[in-house]
Order: structure tokens, then sequence, then C-alpha cells
């Protein structure tokens, strides 16, 4: 059964990455999804329409009374939405299910199942679209959720606790689990764990009610105080790139037979910054040759690595202010033309120009203001 199940989640990869790629490469416009904080509105999922072109933003449709969806996946076919409803009262954290119009850009509600952790801040989909995932960030917990035949998230099957703690005892003294994903070849999700100072692997087994399985060869710690937040895998899924809050750098780690070594520790700001560090979001440029990432505190800034083709390690080649505050996330658009910069405090976003021979940033002085935005994804207007 396993064996059988690992060759579906290969077709389902093969597949949706053929789809995606496709129709990504055809088009000048797309749906710019944006995941906000509902502190200030109660339009939680915003919809904008992106010309490639121009960097012209266009809205198209809200939400109405679902509460912060702060981080949000789109399925590969661009028919359903999941996003995390981020709260941390009463264990209410929740994940909610969407229809997605990407003609219209038009999201229609499907339905809501409690995550039973608290504070899920990052939502990830397995390629066979069979579970969701959620890191959930003051539960300290990672929890699945499966994906009905309608596409609505069914009732928690499997929830999985860290355990531990490490040397910050203002933000370290619990599991804080930021994000996970999947390895490129879908059998294994990653979690990195803020308060651990830990990454994580779980093997996958899509056959199974409850699909993850510890895998201690997967795991491996940074050092301490560090606090990982985000990660992101090269197109050859041999080198992994975490992004560590609390340090504000980036470690890159060699990605092989299910196990990471560290070969690389690059700041994001030098040695000789002085202010708070927040290092936030971390995105390759569409063609792998540029990565980037944003630092909050008083930095407010993107940073621009060149990836080496060889050896996969980084160099900095420059750094931007983003406008705004709080850059909490970004995205490069499918062209490779632009970068978008989301700012949680000044409730705006940002338009980039990007040079794809320096991989540098411009501001073209094009900007949307919207309460707390927190999240970015794109797909592809249908015709």
């Amino acid at each position: 059964m396993k064996k059988y199940s690992f060759l579906l989640l290969a077709f389902a990869l093969s597949f949706s990455v053929s789809f995606n790629t496709l129709a990504q490469n055809n088009s000048r416009y797309f749906h710019l999804i944006i995941g906000t904080y509902t502190k200030t509105q109660d339009k939680g999922l915003f919809v904008y329409k992106f010309d490639s072109q121009t960097g012209d933003l266009s809205f198209e449709s809200a939400t109405e009374g679902v509460q912060n969806p702060s981080y949000l996946i789109i399925r590969d076919d661009a028919k359903k939405v999941y996003a995390v409803n981020e709260s941390d009262t009463d264990r209410k954290g929740a994940v909610s299910a969407f229809n997605f119009d990407a003609k219209s850009g038009k999201l229609q509600f499907i339905n809501k199942e409690e995550t039973h952790g608290d504070a899920p801040c990052y939502i990830t989909l397995s390629a066979d679209n069979h579970f969701v995932f959620t890191a959930n960030y003051t539960g300290g917990n990672i929890s699945v959720l499966p994906i009905k035949s309608d596409g609505a998230v069914g009732e928690v099957s499997q929830i999985i606790q860290h355990k531990g703690s490490s040397i910050n005892p203002n933000r370290q003294n619990e599991p804080h689990v930021h994000s996970v994903n999947f390895s490129p070849d879908g059998t294994i999700l990653y979690s990195a764990d803020l308060g651990t100072d830990k990454i994580y692997g779980y093997l996958y087994d899509a056959s199974e009610k409850q699909p993850l399985n510890s895998n201690e060869k997967a795991e491996v710690a940074v050092t301490p105080g560090f606090g990982p937040r985000h990660f992101v895998f090269n197109k050859k899924g041999d080198k992994m790139y975490l992004v560590s809050e609390m340090a504000a750098n980036i470690t890159v780690f060699n990605h092989q037979k299910n196990t990471l070594k560290p070969i690389q520790m690059i700041n994001l700001m030098g040695n000789d910054f002085k202010g708070i560090n927040g290092a936030a979001a971390v995105h390759f440029s569409q063609d792998g040759k540029f990565l980037y990432a944003t630092n909050r505190g008083t930095a407010n800034k993107i940073v621009v690595f060149k990836v080496d083709e060889k050896t996969g390690k980084l160099t900095k080649v420059g750094e931007t202010s983003t406008l705004g505050e709080m850059p909490r996330d970004f995205i490069i658009d499918p062209t490779d033309h632009f970068l978008l910069i989301a700012h949680q405090n000044s409730n705006d976003i940002f338009v980039f120009k990007r040079d794809q021979k320096t991989g540098l940033l411009t501001s073209i002085n094009k900007k949307i203001e919207l309460g707390s935005p927190v999240c970015l994804k794109m797909t592809a207007v249908e015709n």
C-alpha cells in the first residue's frame, strides 16, 4: 500500500507542477489573494487582479466574517483555497475552505474546522490534495485535517505535539511551531519550531488516516537562540534555506536522503547592525538564481542574495527599504518582473520592479492600502 501511495503522490506532484507551470507561463494577469488580520475590518481574504506588465493592482473581491485568515494556500488547480483562522482564544484556531473562481476572482466559503491548536499561523497542502497541515504557534503542535471530495475540510485526524524549549526565556520557554512544508518529492513534511530551535521531519503516508510518522533522521537542531521561522527548498530539492527570526540569518542545508546538514550561515543585516531583528519571509525568484528575505523589527528591509549554481551557497548582493512597517510577507510574480511586499503595521502592499540580471529591486511608486496584510499568494487569471 505504501508503494502504491508513493506512486500516486509522484503522479500528483508531476501533474500539479505541469498544470501550474503551463498556466502561469501563458498569463499576463494574476489573482493576488491576500491573507490579513481582521482587527480593523471584517473582510478577511482579499483578491486583487495583478498586471505583470505594468505592476498595476485592481480590486476584485473580498470575504466577510472570516476571522484572521492570516495564512493561506491555493490548490494547484486554483479551484480551492484554504486559510488558517489564527486565534489562540480557547483553542479556537481553525481552517476555512473556499471555492475559488479563477475567472472572476471570487471566493465562496465552504466550511470551517477547528485545529485544536492555538494560533495556527501557517498552512500547507499535500500534493495529492488529501490533507492540509497547520503550524500552531502558541499550541506548539501540528494539526492534520483531511480534505473531503467536495473540497471541504474534515475534523482533525492527527495532532503532533512538540516538546522542549531553548535559551531565550521570553520567547523560547515552550514549543512554537512556525511553519510546515513538504520536501520537493512530497515524502517528508518538515516543520520549523521557533521555541525549540529545531527542524522536525515526518514521513508522509497518504493511505493512513494519521499520515505523519516521526523520522529522527530528518530532525536537526539549529544554533540556540536563532528561532527558526520559514524555509524553502531549491528546485532540485538538494538544498534547504531556513530563515531564523530572532537571529535574522539564513542557514543553508544540504538535503540528501531525508537528512539535513548545514553548510552555510549568513546574516541578513551584517554584523554591525544594532537594531531589533525580526526576520520573516524567505522566497526564491522564479528562476532560482536569487533568494530574498525580509527583516522586520527596526530594519524594515528586504535583503537580496545571489545563489551559487554549483554549491547553492549565498552571497549578499543588496538590501532595500520595504517602504512600510513590519514587512511580514512578500511574493515574486510568476513572470519574475515584480516583487510585492505586505506590511502588517503600516497596512499597505508596495510593488517593486525586479532586475532579473542583478536581482535588485526598485520602487515604482505603486501600492494598495489594506488592513494588516500578512500573506500573499498568486494564481493565473483563467480566460
